[in-house]
């Protein structure tokens, strides 16, 4: 053993401390204590350092520092190589341990995020050991090489992390190419097989339509198998519904030939984690697997409580007459026509089924109604006073039974109108009915929307009626609920009800939640009205579930949660691959991560497509793709960019139309056929009964106007073998009966039609798509009827771009189609899509022929109410045109004289021009109030008069021109 000498201080001060060593330990004698230290236990080799009186040795172990004062000047030279080589033999085997590790998780597999930072800790807790001093020692040439990669992994930085993950990517794609050569009947894209291989903590695959994502699920799993990262059993895929699980088993049987892995759906999931914990399996409810037998049990609980409760009958009554429908007035609207497009999509009535034309309207006729007063909506006044300009004059209500009328006047406190209504006619036309109902002796109540506003207007409804004697009487329960039940809204409401028991349920509302739900609400009355009358439902059909042993879908999922969240249940599978991820709620991404988190090394693999997330009314929330990373942590996200079903030209329209929403996540999906001209053609045609009246024509009378004929017949003019056909609508009301596609398949035998709403098309294809029922209104597309609130407070947040979801909905059904997308429209009631698409994309417009009707649909819009688009009628006395908003709007006007075509304002200042060029027929109109002007006879000549000059009533517009005054447009 090699002493280690000191000093002559040393030994002039008689050091007691004595060191030695030999290639197994460093030895401490102190007196009669001998302390051996092997070298493995050094966390460094020796240092030397000059002082004073000799060298210093300092050295230290894990639970221990060492310092030794005046050594022998010259030791380090006879004893510090020594010393490094045989600390290097005893720690080599731990440098080597350390970089083992990192390269199994770097060389052999994927490396997932969340391993980087306690690698990189590892690397540089070894790395203090061995530098800087290795760098100038003797022993470095026989560790140089690792000692490099110890570096490398010490200094760990973000683009090491990436060239590790590529480096391995480029191993597994060249050691499986035959596998994903032949895993599907064509090979894997390369972004394919990336995807299979990607292994992350958490993975997103941003799978476009068309571009293989169910490849992709099976080449994944069969690669882990394949590179024996995992068994089969190791591997969790779930599928949405029955079917497509049973359609995933099916391709993994086909093209891994192998039965040892299933589609599980998130119930059958759900169900086995319940039975592995309880022992036995829960026994599903019939009202959760069948929406229409809950439907009628919750309307016939709902009734039951009508019946039987005094309290909750009381709620209801208040709740038709009050909250059943979501308030709006008219000042909350920027247009007329705004206003009316609510009131006709949202078919505000009253309880007694009166189309009523405001809010203040509905609670006047039903108060009226509940307090059994006979009342009769716009009934002629009894008194004649139409002129040939003016139609009768119709007040809001009038009550025969005592001869008596109600107006009701949209104003505020002050006086004011909307902003879009003309104050001084407004009240020039109340002054006038004043001044009517004064000279014929009849009695008006008049009451205003600043009473309403204030929360007065029934009481001052009531007050006025008992100064004229009349009696109220409150209407029999029993006939106010015959009345709901007839006009359907017990059916409607109990309807929304089933909808409202899974939401709330899956939401697991605690009191303090459900203030804030209440909070969040557009409409808080109206939601805590809903919530008063559904948590007794509640209460019923989960004693219902509880007395009959059952649960249904939401218990099911809280209760496999809080199996798996309290470590009841622990996971078996190391690898859980989601499809159809954008359709995902909170519960069931939450059970994912439960999962997850349950079995040590789990990842996600998540499937999904933010651009067809079409399903947030049932509770599926599109934050949860596009914010994956914040739910789920380290991620790292792919994308399939190549799509094997559409065309080029369909794709550019599809997704620059999808990517008006900034908040959808940013692809690019080329597509794998190239065409060169527009794939997506319109074709403009109004609602007019068909010339030929052959079977399916008369069914779709209302839609095509021969428009059927024209698109069937275009398509099966390029076809020489049998062609699929897809008609798409938003509604199955919508589409063709199968009466109707027998009747198209006999005339046209080589095309195979189906018709398909948007939703039900989702995941299929057809060679062409035929969209239709693209117009505005109640059922129009994109849907403007107001949710109610309570239902839009327990869905997902909404999106702030307008119309988010149907605007996704619209990219699914224009990538159905794999050649070409026929969209039949009505250019004069069209959906708000179709005019973005004519104006912003490179789409067919020419293809069809169409009237001037149709193509200048943009320039004929309601002068009165803006946004109405001025139809073509005919009546008795000819044609003419009215507002498509009729009949809130009543406003009408005169075809061209020359031709019948419509007119527009909007070619010349002052004048109303024929929308056919050929035409070009041009008319005055007044300055003052935007009617037209009429060339008539006086005493002094020819001039032009309004045509709103009604002598001398109130209203009448007296604006006249000579007739040589009027500056026509070919003069200017």
């Amino acid at each position: 053993m090699n002493s280690i000498p000191v000093s002559l201080f040393g030994l002039m001060f008689a050091s007691k401390a004595r060191l030695a060593f030999d290639e197994h330990v460093l030895v401490i004698r102190q007196g009669n204590t001998v302390t051996s230290i092997e070298w493995g236990e050094l966390l460094a080799p020796l240092s030397f350092s000059y002082g004073v009186f000799g060298q210093t040795i300092r050295f230290a172990t894990a639970e221990q520092n060492y310092t030794f004062l005046m050594r022998a000047y010259g030791i380090h030279r006879q004893i510090k190589a020594s010393c490094e080589q045989y600390w290097l033999q005893a720690n080599v085997a731990k440098l080597n341990a350390v970089l083992t590790k990192i390269s199994q998780f770097v060389e052999l597999r994927y490396l997932r995020q969340s391993h980087v930072a306690s690698l990189k800790q590892a690397a540089r807790d070894e790395y203090k050991r061995w530098l800087p001093w290795v760098k100038q020692s003797p022993v470095l040439s026989l560790v140089a090489n690792k000692i490099t990669l110890l570096e490398q992994y010490a200094n760990w930085h973000e683009r090491l992390t990436q060239h590790l993950q590529q480096r391995y990517l480029t191993k597994q794609l060249k050691l499986h190419a035959h596998f994903f050569d032949s895993v599907e009947s064509n090979p894997l894209t390369h972004s394919q097989r990336q995807a299979c291989i990607i292994d992350d903590d958490n993975n997103l695959l941003l799978a476009g339509a068309g571009t293989g994502k169910t490849s992709v699920m099976i080449g994944r799993a069969g690669f882990l198998v394949t590179s024996q990262q995992a068994q089969y059993s190791d591997i969790l895929l779930l599928a949405y519904g029955r079917k497509a699980a049973d359609e995933m088993d099916e391709r993994i049987q086909t093209k891994l030939a192998t039965d040892k892995i299933k589609a599980a759906t998130f119930h059958s999931i759900g169900l086995a984690i319940i039975a592995k914990v309880e022992n036995a399996k829960p026994s599903m409810s019939v009202l959760a697997q069948d929406e229409q037998a809950k439907a009628k049990w919750v309307q016939q609980s709902f009734e039951s409580l009508i019946d039987n409760n005094e309290r909750y009958r009381t709620l209801v009554l208040d709740y038709f007459s009050k909250y059943y429908y979501v308030e709006k007035n008219e000042v909350d609207f920027k247009t007329l026509g705004d206003y009316y497009s609510y009131l006709n999509d949202n078919d505000i009535r009253s309880l007694k089924g009166d189309k009523v034309k405001s809010f203040g309207e509905l609670y006047i006729a039903n108060w009226l109604f509940y307090h059994g007063i006979d009342y009769q909506y716009e009934a002629p006044y009894k008194v004649a006073v139409k002129t040939i300009d003016r139609s009768q004059y119709k007040p809001d209500f009038y009550l025969p039974e005592y001869d008596l009328y109600i107006e009701y006047y949209g104003i505020d406190e002050a006086g004011n109108t909307a902003p879009y209504i003309d104050k001084t006619q407004y009240h020039e036309a109340m002054d006038w009915k004043n001044t009517t109902h004064a000279s014929n002796n009849t009695h008006c109540i008049a009451l205003t929307y600043g009473q309403h506003k204030q929360g007065i207007l029934l009481s001052e409804l009531e007050q006025a009626l008992k100064s004229v004697n009349v009696h109220t009487q409150m209407l029999p329960v029993e006939s106010l609920l015959a009345s709901l039940k007839e006009t359907g809204r017990v059916t409607v409401l109990a309807t929304l009800f089933a909808q409202l028991l899974g939401l709330y349920k899956g939401a697991s509302l605690s009191t303090t939640d459900e203030v804030k739900v209440i909070k969040r609400s557009f409409d808080a009355k109206q939601t805590t009205q809903a919530l008063a009358l559904l948590k007794p439902i509640l209460s019923h059909y989960n004693t219902h579930l509880q007395q009959r042993g059952e649960i249904d879908f939401e218990d099911m999922i809280i209760k496999a949660i809080e199996y798996v969240e309290s470590g009841k249940f622990h996971s078996p599978w190391r690898y859980i691959m989601v499809d159809e991820f954008q359709d995902i709620s909170e519960p069931r991404a939450r059970l994912v991560k439960a999962l997850r988190d349950s079995r040590k090394g789990c990842s996600v693999f998540a499937v999904g497509d933010d651009w067809q997330a079409i399903y947030r009314f049932s509770g599926a929330d599109i934050k949860l793709t596009t914010q994956f990373k914040t739910y789920f942590g380290f991620t790292t996200e792919a994308q399939l960019d190549t799509t094997f079903r559409f065309n080029n030209k369909i794709g550019e329209v599809a997704s620059a139309f999808i990517s008006k929403n900034p908040a959808q996540l940013n692809k690019t999906i080329t597509s794998l056929t190239q065409v060169q001209q527009p794939a997506v053609s319109i074709l403009r045609r109004g609602k007019k009964a068909p010339t030929t009246y052959n079977h399916y024509q008369s069914e779709l009378a209302e839609l095509a106007n021969g428009a059927i004929d024209d698109v069937l017949g275009a398509i099966y003019s390029t076809v020489c073998k049998p062609t699929s056909v897809y008609f798409l609508a938003r509604f199955w009301f919508q589409l063709p009966s199968n009466a109707d596609i027998t009747a198209m398949q006999l005339k046209y035998p080589l095309l195979k039609i189906q018709s398909q709403t948007f939703h039900a098309a989702k995941g299929k294809e057809a060679d062409h798509v035929i969209i239709i029922g693209l117009q505005k209104g109640k059922h129009g597309f994109p849907s403007e009827k107001a949710t109610p609130a309570i239902l839009e407070a327990l869905l997902p947040a909404k999106e702030a771009f307008t119309f988010a979801e149907e605007r996704r909905l619209f990219y699914v059904a224009l990538t159905r189609a794999k050649q070409r997308a026929y969209i039949i429209a009505d250019m004069t009631n069209s959906s708000c899509f179709v005019t973005e698409l004519i104006a912003e994309h490179n789409i067919e417009l020419h293809e069809f022929s169409t009237d001037n009707e149709q193509f200048y649909s943009a320039d004929i819009n309601c002068m009165r109410c803006n946004s109405g688009v001025l139809k073509k009628q005919t009546g008795r006395f000819g044609v003419f045109y009215s507002c498509s908003h009729y009949p809130h709007c009543e406003h009408k006007e005169k075809p061209c004289q020359q031709c019948q075509s419509p007119m527009t304002r909007s070619r010349y200042a002052g004048f109303k021009a024929c929308v056919n060029e050929s035409c070009n027929h041009i008319q005055p109109i007044c300055d003052k109030c935007g009617a037209e002007m009429v060339l008539r006879q006086s005493a002094k000549g020819l001039f032009w008069g309004c045509k709103n000059y009604q002598g001398n009533e109130p209203l009448s517009c007296k604006n006249g021109k000579d007739s040589k005054a009027i500056k026509w447009p070919e003069q200017v």
